[in-house]
């Protein structure tokens, strides 16, 4: 739709930048025909709007492209700027956005030109712009701020690309871990860009001096309620540097299981098995009860729990189910790494079985419903084999037989001769 609208409207403005121009060919060579109408004025008009707009839809186009990764060289500079596959590029949309301010304010000047604008008009517009104005005891500069912003967002492309190399090449060279180098290039990132940040501030004319002024009035604004901003960002610093969490790992979190995409300075990304985002807040990661299947290695125990009738074979059954387990590919049935061996337990009589349960270890515990799932299935086509009845709930009804009850004297009536009374 919106595609569709704006092929719409550059075509109504292409349409009538040509009617306008050869309307003032014409008008120029039949000079008395239009009798004085501004028809040069005009189609210029309609040629500075229609490129103007031309320009913004290309600006929107090259910002989606760099989203989305359409061409090659696209995917490339997201690569070579460590954008990964599904994430916005954000210095693209600031970029666009600054450059569609820009087009849009240039376009009044470019009008105002057109439609007469004089030299000493433009000349004090431009020491406008470059001198600025004041704003109580604020000085404001139109285009240093400009300047500013484009020059954070180049320091911002810079930083992306710096902290990139930093993980994936410098800091792969030495013994450090992953995690530990993930780490390291986001601390640095977050430093290099309040650095960044400093510099802006002082290219655009804001003295540093006035910062404690700033941190005391925003110390009073955290009193009152940033409270929890700051109690996640203290938290995320924590968790990058104690790192009880690290991206990749499969953790459970109150009501929240799934595996750690991604910890920013303020809330740590959680993609479910549902394919699902959720958000957490770094303080909970730290205050709730925290369970990590994978934080030093991959392995996990499941159990697979079944019941078996009474008068089973409890040996036959201990030993199928030690077969099952040492014959699937995910279970350590070795002990390598120091882990136990499967295990085939006697939990118990049941009320209407003979529970047993399998306990074993997995290579990949992210993978234990998928194991305990193919261990099921084997144990079912196992217990088939060997005719042991998988046992259900049984409930014995025994009906016990009362003695007749005694009926109650039947009524008579009044008209009954009484036999009782003697005569």
């Amino acid at each position: 739709m919106y595609k569709r609208l704006g092929a719409g409207i550059t075509a109504l403005l292409f349409v009538a930048t040509c009617v306008a121009a050869a309307a003032a060919l014409y008008g120029w060579w039949r000079t008395d025909h239009w009798n004085g109408l501004p028809i040069p004025q005009i189609a210029l008009t309609l040629a500075t709007v229609l490129l103007a707009w031309l320009a913004s839809r290309w600006t929107d186009r090259l910002a989606t492209g760099l989203n989305e990764g359409h061409r090659v060289w696209q995917r490339r500079l997201r690569r070579w700027l460590n954008v990964e596959d599904g994430e916005r590029f954000r210095e693209a949309d600031l970029v666009a956005a600054m450059l569609h301010l820009a087009i849009w304010l240039a376009v009044p000047l470019a009008l105002l030109g057109i439609w007469g604008l004089s030299r000493a008009s433009f000349d004090m517009l431009r020491h406008l712009a470059w001198t600025g104005f004041n704003l109580g005891q604020v000085q404001i500069v139109p285009a240093q701020l400009i300047m500013g912003a484009l020059l954070l967002v180049l320091l911002a492309t810079v930083i992306r690309w710096l902290t990139g190399r930093m993980e994936n090449q410098w800091l792969a060279r030495t013994p450090m871990e992953t995690h530990t180098r993930e780490a390291v290039a986001t601390i640095t990132g977050y430093v290099l860009f309040v650095i960044a940040a400093l510099v802006v501030l002082s290219y655009v004319g804001l003295d540093l001096t006035k910062l404690a002024f700033i941190a005391g009035a925003l110390s009073v604004g955290i009193g009152f309620g940033l409270q929890t901003i700051v109690n996640n960002f203290v938290s995320g610093l924590i968790l990058l540097f104690e790192q009880p969490v690290r991206r990749g790992n499969y953790i459970t979190v109150g009501e929240t299981e799934g595996f750690v995409r991604r910890i920013r300075i303020r809330a740590t990304e959680i993609e479910t098995l549902q394919r699902t985002t959720v958000v957490v807040p770094n303080s909970e990661l730290l205050t709730l009860h925290l369970k990590n299947w994978n934080l030093r290695d991959r392995y996990g125990r499941i159990g697979c729990p079944v019941g078996v009738a009474y008068g089973s074979d409890v040996r036959l059954v201990e030993r199928l189910l030690m077969e099952v387990a040492d014959e699937h590919k995910d279970v350590i049935s070795d002990g390598r790494g120091g882990v136990p061996k499967p295990v085939a337990l006697f939990r118990g009589f049941g009320n209407s079985t003979l529970d047993f349960e399998l306990r074993c270890f997995i290579r990949d515990v992210t993978r234990r419903f998928f194991v305990v799932s193919d261990l099921n299935f084997a144990i079912d086509a196992a217990f088939r084999e060997h005719d042991v009845t998988i046992a259900f709930p049984q409930l014995d009804v025994w009906h016990r037989s009362l003695p007749p009850t005694p009926q109650p004297p039947v009524d008579s009536g009044d008209d009954a001769p009484d036999n009782t009374r003697p005569d």
